[in-house]
């Protein structure tokens, strides 16, 4: 079973190239080395995108349960830095409940 953890998240106001050098120069490689994390994807707003609460949005494929790796994140003493603002940070662990393909 494969389920997904959704991270909102913004940089701290005037920080933003420090926030993405080590969101993956170093946050996102720690995350992929904890068991059972598959991979990350990340978006921002798109252009033109008015009023976005947060900045980006990653999300993570977990293998298992997506709140199991949720408390795993909480407990794996990783590097955390300055430049993520914690006041607006949001997890959310999902599970897809159906899928509809293209036509």
């Amino acid at each position: 079973m494969r389920e997904v953890l959704l991270a909102l998240t913004n940089p701290v106001e005037g920080k933003d190239e420090e926030f993405r050098e080590w969101y993956w120069g170093t946050h996102i490689p720690e995350i992929l080395e904890l068991p059972g994390f598959l991979a990350a994807r990340r978006a921002g707003p798109a252009e033109g995108a008015a009023g976005v609460p947060h900045r980006y949005a990653t999300v993570y494929e977990v293998e298992g349960f997506a709140q199991a790796a949720l408390e795993k994140l909480f407990t794996a003493g990783l590097s955390m830095s300055d430049t993520l603002d914690l006041t607006t940070l949001v997890m959310l662990p999902l599970a897809f409940e159906d899928e509809q393909p293209a036509q």
